[in-house]
């Protein structure tokens, strides 16, 4: 009987010893979605965040690889632990092309930090991203303008988690495209079909030319 006093003893001075510490002694609860592993600490359900694109025009000549940054903005509430990592869409504008996408920050020497297109009818750059609320994610694409198309645009699509606003979800980014200059292939006077046309023009005016020079000689005093 006084060795089982002794051991109540014991354990009370023992829990009141952890809670002088700060430490609670109590089952833990954890919040999770259903079948995804248990996480301390992460309310549930998450505070949902408004994601939206972040765009910028695209400025050149034909020729030109510009750089344009492009990606997500987190526009909250949700707090980080809650939103949890997304993506984004890229389809580069008509009469242009993403030549890389390099990575930020790192020696890694792919040429494309994100998933490339896979086919011709899925064609679209997908990349990944996180953001805190009040924070952007973006990355630098490098584009080259091949043609000039009056109204040419592209698009990005984000797809967040939790996201309460979707009709923000999808911009549109612009091409501002400038005439190649002279020496350069892409200047409409270098394609062979102006060329064409040219010598099809002058051997419609040469024999023209020479009748013409002909008759001044005829009518010249001599």
């Amino acid at each position: 009987m006084a060795e089982r006093t002794v051991g109540w003893r014991i354990i009370r001075a023992a829990v009141a010893s952890l809670a002088a510490l700060g430490v609670v002694v109590g089952p833990v609860r954890t919040h999770s979605r259903p079948g995804a592993p248990l996480a301390v600490g992460v309310s549930w359900p998450p505070r949902p965040s408004d994601f939206a694109p972040v765009t910028e025009t695209v400025r050149g000549r034909v020729g030109d690889t510009v750089v344009v940054r492009l990606g997500a903005t987190n526009l909250g509430p949700g707090v980080a632990d809650d939103t949890g990592p997304g993506s984004f869409a890229v389809v580069p504008p008509p009469g242009t092309t993403i030549t890389s996408i390099p990575h930020e920050g790192d020696d890694d020497d792919r040429r494309y930090s994100c998933l490339p297109p896979q086919d011709d009818d899925n064609y679209f750059f997908r990349c990944d991203f996180s953001a805190e609320p009040g924070s952007s994610a973006t990355l630098r694409f490098h584009i080259r303008i091949d043609q000039q198309i009056p109204g040419a645009e592209g698009s990005v699509t984000v797809y967040g988690p939790n996201d309460p606003v979707p009709g923000n979800d999808r911009a549109t980014f612009h091409v501002e495209a400038a005439p190649a200059p002279l020496w350069r292939w892409q200047n409409p006077l270098w394609r062979w079909q102006h060329w064409a046309l040219a010598a099809g023009v002058l051997a419609v005016l040469a024999p023209a030319g020479r009748r013409l020079v002909r008759r001044r000689r005829r009518h010249t005093p001599q």
